[in-house]
């Protein structure tokens, strides 16, 4: 009786906290074989020139479908719905009910279509047959015969459409009136990412040329975009590497074009957050001058450190991580020393195989001055201290937990890691050579 009682209750919580806020549903479906799990979808915001999941939407196993409530905070704000790399754009507002049929690059609005979501659902029915090319496998093959007359067809009455939006709210008007447009660059060029080209260049359509040809990065707005990096990288990449022919590195071509210095200093941190640069140290030499703002130089300043460190006579950043008994030791603690860490996990089998030579070394150097350093990246402290003392690990262990600046200022993202540092603090090797090989001794000697 009360299990009855208290599921009718928590029924009567879920419509009630719908009714106060809004609620999407529909079907989500991708090819068969995309990269992205089908099991799931998102909510995202557009936050720094990229969309950025913040809620989780199960789909269910028989026919994808989905119903999400959506809160106050996203009300009167555009979000975007979907899989990471085909999303779509909603406008809820108090007590809409949208359906929301979304995949293959087709999207259909229906239920409670307010004026803003009418906008997008009259825009993504015009571009279905364009978005055919990028989002699935028929319309791909199919390209190189139909797109350039699909695209060409589209340009009209895409131009034409955003003089009718007028849905009374200003600001989505505008919004809208600039994102659309760049939306249509994004689905042209996307094919093109995609892998096809023509051979000869006097086939691609006026619509990319003049767009290869016109195009400067010279709108801020373009960050405020929730595809505004995707869309510089496509442009850049379409343009140079499939339309030009071109050949060199995408990020040292891109940045010198880029006009508005915002628009410019935001994509040399976005690149350097997501590691899309061939060399850390010249790229950051290169492109420090860009940045703006007193917060962005601030940053660049720590990426310099962390480029730096990473190269020879590189100036060492400083770390602490505790030992078994919880004393906290620093890195400038062993200055006048030669230092080699050893960064490594419980369940990483080759920094085991490690193990026996790097004890070996160890033995083989004692009373010089040299410290062995093994940092831990486990998570679970009992693992790592259940061995340390059940194998009776010779060398000064400290316990990272997987963070702080040893894992992030150099940039740890896999181990073994072997980082030997000179008795100055100097960087003598990033990625030094193992213990197991015999050259890492007379690395080390020679520093001493």
């Amino acid at each position: 009786m009360k299990k009855t009682v208290l599921s009718a209750l928590l029924l009567g919580i879920t419509a009630a906290a719908w009714a106060q806020s809004a609620v999407i549903k529909g079907k989500f479906e991708r090819e068969k074989g995309g990269n992205v799990s089908a099991s799931q979808i998102y909510l995202f915001k557009a936050v720094e020139g990229e969309i950025v999941p913040y809620y989780m939407i199960p789909l269910t196993r028989q026919d994808h479908s989905f119903q999400v409530a959506v809160g106050d905070s996203d009300l009167n704000v555009i979000r975007y719905i979907g899989f990471e790399d085909e999303v779509y754009p909603v406008y809820m507002r108090k007590g809409d009910t949208l359906n929301l049929q979304g995949g293959f690059g087709e999207a259909a609005y229906s239920g409670t279509v307010n004026n803003e979501n009418k906008v997008f659902a009259d825009w993504y029915k015009m571009m279905t047959p364009l978005r055919k090319y990028g989002y699935t496998k028929e319309g791909w093959l199919r390209a190189h015969d139909h797109y350039a007359a699909t695209l060409d067809s589209i340009v009209g009455p895409a131009e034409k459409f955003m003089g009718t939006v007028n849905t009374g709210n200003k600001k989505f008007d505008t919004y809208v009136k600039m994102m659309l447009p760049y939306s249509f660059r994004m689905d042209a060029m996307l094919p093109f990412t995609e892998g096809i080209g023509y051979e000869n260049r006097d086939k691609y359509p006026a619509f990319l040329v003049n767009l290869f040809n016109t195009e400067k990065y010279a709108d801020p707005n373009i960050w405020t975009l929730p595809f505004g990096y995707s869309y510089i990288q496509s442009h850049g990449f379409v343009r140079h590497y499939i339309y030009n022919a071109e050949s060199g590195f995408l990020e040292d071509v891109i940045v010198p074009e880029i006009t508005d210095p915002m628009l410019r200093a935001n994509y040399v941190l976005t690149l350097l957050d997501r590691h899309e640069y061939q060399n850390m140290a010249k790229f950051v030499s290169k492109n420090k001058q860009y940045m703006v703002t007193k917060d962005q130089k601030k940053k660049m300043q720590v990426l310099e450190k962390r480029a730096n460190v990473k190269e020879p006579g590189g100036e060492a950043i400083d770390f602490a991580y505790p030992d078994m008994a919880g004393k906290m030791h620093h890195l400038k603690d062993f200055r006048g020393k030669v230092v080699l860490v050893d960064v490594w996990a419980t369940w990483c089998k080759p920094c085991l195989a490690e193990q026996p030579a790097l004890e070996t070394l160890e033995k083989s150097l004692e009373g010089k001055d040299v410290v062995f350093l093994s940092i831990s990246i486990d998570t679970e402290k009992d693992k790592w201290k259940n061995m340390v003392e059940t194998k009776k690990l010779s060398g000064l262990h400290l316990y990272s937990e997987n963070k702080g600046s040893m894992i992030q200022d150099y940039e740890i993202t896999s181990v073994p890691r072997f980082i030997l540092f000179d008795k100055n603090g100097k960087m003598v090797s990033y990625d030094a050579i193992r213990p197991s090989d015999p050259k890492l001794k007379e690395l080390i000697e020679s520093k001493i």
